[in-house]
């Protein structure tokens, strides 16, 4: 998947209203922002953080490229939740995080972070196949704004748009510099000469 394609993907499914309405280039940009730690903020607690970071690498695991905690994607998640989100939407968020111990503890007794990696990939792909069923129903709105599907939308995104997977993964860092062909033209004043 080429890189515009991607970002294109991830804005039309965001359900978030605030990077709806942002091109693809400037979705790139706030990425990296937030990334660089230009904005700031703390929602999740240490044990939702260690949740967030296994569901977050069984999501993108590492490999011959990156996983999601290579390129900090839990800080970026912490950071957009704080920054980005919308009450409602953040309440939403940080309320369903805690179906994955609910479900783990179904399976097995014991929460998300304490059951084997192979449980914690049953888990996120039986979230991920209800999703799949919402969209088919022909309810993808309603799967955008499911927690998981946001929280898949926003592992992706802070992956993408971190250092370590354009240089690694994408192979393409630094990203070119923004053109404004818009830009007023200003004739610069030509210092005066002597004689």
């Amino acid at each position: 998947m080429e890189r515009r394609e991607l970002l294109r993907w991830l804005a039309a499914t965001a359900g978030l209203a605030s990077l709806e309405a942002l091109a693809p280039e400037d979705l790139l940009a706030l990425g990296r922002e937030v990334h660089a730690g230009a904005a700031s903020g703390s929602v999740l607690s240490p044990a939702e953080t260690r949740v967030l970071r296994l569901a977050a690498e069984r999501i993108l695991p590492a490999s011959d490229t990156p996983g999601a905690t290579d390129a900090g994607v839990v800080e970026f998640i912490d950071r957009m939740l704080a920054n980005w989100f919308a009450p409602a939407e953040r309440e939403r968020f940080l309320t369903g995080l805690p179906e994955l111990d609910q479900r783990s503890r179904d399976r097995s007794g014991r929460d998300f972070a304490d059951a084997p990696d192979a449980e914690q990939v049953a888990i996120l792909t039986a979230l991920d196949e209800e999703l799949s069923a919402l969209r088919q129903a022909g309810r993808g709105g309603a799967a955008n704004q499911h927690w998981f599907g946001m929280l898949k939308y926003l592992t992706v995104y802070g992956y993408f748009t971190s250092e370590v997977a354009a240089r690694k993964t994408l192979g393409s860092y630094p990203l070119p510099g923004r053109f404004d062909g818009c830009a007023p033209y200003q004739v610069p004043i030509a210092a005066p000469t002597r004689p």
